[in-house]
């Protein structure tokens, strides 16, 4: 004879119903938590609906160094908290095509994240700053870089009388409040500074910088470069096969506006092909601050 040993016999005692209780409820439990673990493990394993949804929608390539490049409205939906961030991607970046991202400049800048410490002292706390000043006509130009702040300088000198001057912020509140002196200013949209600034900074460092035709009337701009050509030489592949001033316009002028005039390459949309922002974003990582 075949005894049933069920959960009914097992506490048939008044004794054992107590130790049944609880037997039962440390059963559920366990197996609560067994079901939550292979759970959360699955989820690390395989994304959300919602992203494999997604993502099969926006374009992905991958480029020569095996990395994968999305589309840039993926990236703006992930910005935006509508898609979630790829959680077994072994990369902490993710990256898309330039001219992609689906963002004005200021949507585009309130997503920027700057390291503070890293970078803390390319943002120096100055007590001073520059100012073209005109006593003769009491007007104060208050240089921003990159915002014709060279051609607002000329214009002080030679039509207002004007002189550069280092002021501290309180001295250009006493003159507007109190001396009744005019104080301008030109601003500039924050991406097309930040890419006039790009431009500017592989112009003003490279090789060509210490001779040649571009700095043969300007001593003082050739005396710049080889006092401060050290903090590039430590990083030397950002001009690898850019000797001269003639191939790096090549990187960026279309040949027929070259043939004509290298000022004409400031007014063409560039040609580069992402040669110099690969290099600069690899020194931006590699930069000690």
């Amino acid at each position: 004879m075949v005894r049933d040993y069920t959960m009914s016999t097992v506490c048939s005692g008044h004794r054992a119903v107590l130790a049944c209780l609880v037997i039962g409820t440390f059963a559920i439990s366990l197996s609560n938590v067994i079901i939550g673990h292979l759970a959360y493990n699955l989820s690390s394993l395989y994304q959300p609906e919602e992203f494999n949804r997604g993502l099969s929608t926006f374009e992905r390539i991958t480029n020569l160094d095996g990395e994968i490049i999305y589309d840039g409205e993926y990236i703006s939906h992930i910005l935006d908290g509508e898609l979630p961030f790829p959680v077994n991607n072994n990369l902490k970046r993710l990256k898309f095509r330039p001219g992609s991202l689906p963002l004005s400049s200021a949507q585009s800048l309130q997503k920027c994240y700057i390291n503070s410490t890293r970078y803390g002292n390319q943002i120096p706390d100055k007590t001073v700053m520059l100012a073209s000043v005109s006593d003769t006509h009491k007007l104060i130009y208050r240089n921003i870089p990159k915002s014709s702040s060279s051609t607002a300088r000329h214009a002080m000198k030679d039509f207002f009388d004007g002189n550069d001057r280092r002021v501290k912020h309180d001295e250009l509140e006493l003159a507007v409040h109190q001396l009744d002196y005019a104080l301008i200013s030109f601003v500039r949209d924050p991406l097309n500074r930040f890419y006039s600034s790009f431009d500017e900074s592989f112009f003003r460092l490279g090789p060509w910088m210490g001779s040649g035709p571009i700095v043969a009337d300007k001593p003082r701009v050739k005396k710049w470069y080889f006092e401060n050509k050290y903090k590039v030489e430590k990083y030397p592949y950002l001009y690898e096969g850019l000797p001269t001033i003639g191939h790096f316009r090549k990187v960026y002028c279309p040949p027929d506006e070259l043939s004509i005039s290298p000022l004409a390459c400031n007014d063409v949309p560039s040609i580069e092909n992402g040669t110099l922002a690969h290099r600069f974003e690899r020194f931006v990582r590699d930069y000690d601050g």
